[in-house]
């Protein structure tokens, strides 16, 4: 399918590993000049080299999104390196924050990572995309925010609350051709869900099949295994294009049959 978003410019953050990454390098397939932005200066070199061997048109920027005084940053290296802002993927995130630790600062953070880094930098390039009367942005949720589970309730409430976010930037934004929704994916296999897997399988003396198994005992999905990064950089790829030019303030589930309950 023709995505039709060829010469695009757009800004992904968390955009080093994982989703982010997968994302620049599937619109980065479609045509689209990529600005990717992340906190870590070795992981974000590595990545934008990666990207460039595959022949994206792409820069880096260090930076923290969660962070106010960094947002400004990332939008004017988007434009200094390429003239303007059509699509933001906001793929910062991450966390967890069970119940039982419950401390007022974790949850502050949580929601500083995982709302304000995409609302602040979507609130950020807003304006320009009305003036044009075409942009696109695409938060990058979990199905943690559909599903409440004390074991992140933290990062599930950020993430509830980035739903939210998403409906009402496009109640207010649609009519200017700007189409904010959000994807969600269920358990995926990015670095940090490794490391995740990785961390318990140490602490447990078991492998990380063994804590995957697990995860799939505690959770089940559907088509009865995690998905993959590049299976939800399709889905976002999508959601940033000409084709889905009439879908606003929605949530897409990219989660393997993971959500039982009809929305």
């Amino acid at each position: 399918m023709d995505l039709d978003i060829k010469d695009r410019v757009a800004i992904v953050t968390g955009g080093s590993k994982g989703i982010g990454l997968a994302s620049a390098a599937e619109l980065g397939r479609a045509g689209v000049k990529i600005l990717l932005a992340a906190r870590g200066e070795q992981d974000l070199d590595n990545a934008v080299k990666r990207l460039r061997a595959d022949g994206v048109d792409v820069a880096g920027h260090v930076a923290d999104a969660a962070k106010a005084e960094d947002v400004d940053g990332i939008h004017e290296a988007a434009v200094a390196a390429f003239g303007r802002v059509d699509i933001a993927v906001c793929a910062a995130g991450g966390g967890h924050g069970p119940l039982r630790s419950f401390s007022w600062q974790q949850w502050v953070e949580h929601f500083e990572l995982n709302v304000l880094s995409g609302v602040a930098l979507a609130m950020r390039c807003i304006p320009e995309m009305r003036e044009r009367g075409w942009g696109r942005i695409v938060f990058v949720g979990s199905t943690s925010g559909r599903e409440a589970d004390q074991r992140w309730a933290a990062y599930g409430a950020a993430k509830a609350a980035l739903i939210h976010a998403a409906k009402s930037l496009a109640l207010g934004y649609s009519k200017d051709g700007v189409l904010v929704n959000c994807v969600l994916p269920g358990l995926t296999r990015t670095e940090g869900v490794l490391a995740g897997y990785q961390a318990q399988a140490d602490r447990l003396g078991v492998t990380t099949d063994d804590v995957e198994r697990r995860m799939l005992e505690l959770q089940p999905i559907a088509m009865g295994r995690p998905g993959e990064s590049a299976e939800v950089a399709d889905a976002i790829a999508f959601m940033c294009s000409e084709r889905a030019s009439w879908i606003a303030g929605t949530s897409l589930l990219v989660d393997g049959g993971t959500i039982r309950v009809t929305p």
